[in-house]
């Protein structure tokens, strides 16, 4: 048919597909090369790990070799190290003998005690007697050393509330209590020479135990008064606290006695034994007939002061014996002053001490014939009698 076109024809007269232009499949090839000489070098040399902060790979590798060089170095990062922590020092208990070391610092040199060792001191005498029994070895070390600080003399010494370091450990057993702080209170009654520091002890042990120690503590005192009439506690040693002991303790009930409830008739009982000639004998006689208690017993002790160097003191100290007018407590008291120790007073007329009068053999002779004739009066095997023979024993032994 001459108006249609066969297929070929209609083929032929197509337009022809455009082929695909050179320049991109040279391109398409060039970059495929490119990569996999870029992955080639990935894989030999890895790239180093990118620092915190810095441009990463693929955008240095971006820019131009021109710009890159003018680029500033990324600054390193910054490295914040925690400060390592402080060591914590673990700080160790004192012990308590170091406790009692401390103690001890405190006054040793005379110089005045300041607020701050003052609480300090309150402070390790509080922590010693918290811990209780395990102070007690310590503290009844110190005791046996016979070391002690006065504080008394010491400018701001009152702040510490204690006469002396010894009574202030003392009190400290006290306040611990217990068998271990009794035992060391008692073996101290047993050791010191101190008239105060024993009437601290006889207290402390009466309250502790009550009336069970008291044979140790009248001992004690005894002991005190006999080294202070020989001289051995030093000159004008107080022994006013080793009389209120001797008073207290054995028999008299009361801790208020003559020379601590009524110091003033104590003194004068004192005065009057010392009158020269005696003169002083009829007063007392009225005294010790007129009074009851401790001060009877200080009266009566005047007398046998006087016994000793005027015959009417004498016998009236034995027409009293055979009366029944000396108690046992009073002739435990009265014992010590037949054997040769006299109350003197000082000239301030506050203070007292006791001498011992019986320093050569002539006198000693004297007061031990004097104690023989009143031995006769007392119960033998009583209190009486056993401290008059204890003096008989001391005046031999001299």
């Amino acid at each position: 048919m001459k108006g249609s076109k066969s297929s070929t024809e209609s083929r032929a007269t197509a337009p022809a597909v455009r082929p695909i232009r050179r320049e991109i499949i040279f391109a398409v090839l060039l970059t495929m090369l490119l990569g996999v000489v870029f992955l080639c070098k990935l894989l030999k040399n890895p790239p180093a790990a990118t620092p915190a902060g810095s441009l990463p790979a693929s955008i240095a590798l971006s820019v131009p070799e021109s710009k890159s060089a003018s680029l500033v170095p990324a600054p390193k990062p910054l490295v914040t190290t925690a400060p390592a922590p402080a060591a914590v020092v673990q700080s160790v208990p004192l012990t308590a003998a170091q406790l009692i070391a401390e103690l001890a610092l405190i006054g040793d040199d005379g110089a005045a005690v300041t607020p701050a060792q003052a609480a300090k001191f309150r402070k390790d005498l509080a922590e010693l007697v918290r811990r209780g029994a395990a102070s007690v070895p310590a503290i009844q070390d110190f005791l046996g050393q016979f070391t002690d600080i006065q504080y008394a003399g010491i400018n701001g010494g009152q702040q510490l509330g204690y006469a002396s370091l010894r009574l202030s450990l003392i009190d400290a057993l006290r306040q611990i209590g217990g068998p271990m702080a009794e035992a060391a209170l008692l073996q101290t009654v047993q050791t010191t020479a101190d008239p105060t520091e024993l009437l601290a002890l006889a207290k402390d042990l009466s309250q502790i135990a009550p009336g069970q120690y008291d044979d140790q503590i009248i001992s004690g005192a005894q002991q005190t008064l006999q080294m202070a009439a020989a001289g051995q506690l030093g000159t004008n040693t107080a022994v006013g606290p080793a009389f209120r002991t001797l008073q207290t303790y054995n028999g008299d009930g009361t801790p208020e006695d003559a020379a601590n409830k009524n110091p003033q008739q104590f003194d004068s009982a004192v005065q009057l034994a010392n009158l020269p000639n005696g003169q002083g004998l009829p007063a007392l006689v009225q005294m010790a007939q007129n009074s009851s208690g401790s001060a009877q017993t200080v009266a009566t002790e005047m007398i046998a002061q006087l016994a000793g160097q005027n015959s009417d003191a004498l016998d009236t100290l034995t027409q009293m014996a055979q009366n029944g007018q000396i108690s046992q407590s009073a002739w435990v008291q009265l014992a010590p002053i037949l054997a040769g120790n006299q109350y003197q007073i000082d000239a301030s007329g506050q203070n007292y001490t006791v001498v011992n009068s019986a320093t050569t053999p002539g006198i000693i002779s004297q007061h031990v014939a004097m104690i023989d004739s009143l031995m006769d009066l007392v119960p033998p095997g009583t209190a009486a009698a056993k401290s008059l023979q204890q003096e008989l024993n001391n005046l031999g032994a001299n």
